[in-house]
């Protein structure tokens, strides 16, 4: 048998795929300032390590990866169409700092599924797999601890893309959205809850990017009684390399209580972007007035 009988057609038949303008081990990644401006695509050749080829080719004619997490400011672009993306809390914890009795939780595989509707449509469903509430009560005062477990509430969303998806210096969206109870009691609230987001980012230039979300919603009290609720945050972003992004935020909520109070924290975390379509996040927020209290987390997000 000659072997170059059957190596040849094999070396034609390849040829295509070596076809490569740039040597992928040296392509850097998709620079994440560039969610903004007029070069929003990605080269085919950016994306040579990622095994798959049909998503190569579908990446190279979509805007850059953007997400809602890390921090508490709603994105303002939408998952190109046709394309799914998910948003992990892989860990959160939060313990009060405001009282001497033990108040935590823990919040494990928390997920934003969305999937892109239209070219500036997507719809989310927020899911938490599996959240512990843990309190450690005050038994002097007659005050019982407990400690819950289990699936935590549904949020479903839809984000609308108002302008800016996919050129310019300033793009906004709106995301309306409600919660449906399906947590255990103490978990949850059992109550259904729900409102409005108006989220814009503007690039500021030399690598600052300044965001900022107002949110119209309805929240429930300790009584079980809903009350509007008013929430708006500013963030400012700052591209330290092509992959890594930090982020200073300030957050801000009115709430009721006995009365009304602001529940205000000063957030702060990075992201880096592992591949185009990969991207690793941690930071934490700080509840300085209101329930004081601290919450670190770690999260990754990916599309396809």
């Amino acid at each position: 048998m000659n072997p170059a009988r059957y190596l040849l057609p094999f070396l034609l038949l390849s040829a295509p795929a070596w076809a490569v303008t740039d040597d992928p081990w040296t392509t850097k990644p998709q620079k994440l300032s560039e969610r903004l401006g007029t070069g929003r695509t990605i080269t085919p050749a950016a994306l040579a390590l990622n095994p798959d080829q049909a998503i190569q080719k579908k990446a190279g004619e979509v805007r850059p990866m953007a997400t809602d997490r890390p921090d508490q400011t709603d994105g303002v672009y939408t998952v190109p169409k046709g394309w799914w993306q998910f948003e992990t809390g892989l860990l959160s914890y939060s313990r009060r700092l405001d009282t001497d009795n033990r108040n935590e939780s823990f919040i494990w595989g928390e997920v934003n599924a969305k999937y892109g509707l239209t070219d500036s449509i997507d719809l989310q469903l927020i899911w938490q797999a599996w959240a512990e509430n843990r309190y450690r009560g005050d038994p002097g005062n007659g005050e019982d601890g407990f400690a819950r477990e289990g699936v935590n509430d549904l949020v479903a969303r839809v984000k609308f893309n108002l302008f800016g998806n996919d050129g310019g210096r300033w793009a906004m969206s709106v995301v309306p959205f409600v919660k449906i109870p399906t947590a255990k009691h103490k978990i949850g609230n059992d109550m259904w809850e729900g409102g409005m987001s108006i989220n814009s980012e503007v690039d500021l230039g030399g690598g600052f990017t300044l965001g900022n979300t107002l949110y119209a919603q309805a929240l429930a009290d300790n009584d079980d009684t809903l009350h509007f609720s008013p929430t708006v945050t500013a963030v400012l972003g700052y591209e330290v390399t092509d992959s890594l992004v930090v982020y200073g935020e300030i957050y801000g909520q009115n709430r009721v209580d006995t009365e009304r109070f602001w529940q205000t924290s000063f957030d702060a975390g990075f992201m880096y972007s592992i591949t185009p379509n990969v991207i690793l996040d941690a930071g934490a927020n700080w509840f300085f007035r209101g329930d004081e209290a601290i919450n670190p987390f770690v999260g990754l997000s990916w599309r396809f």
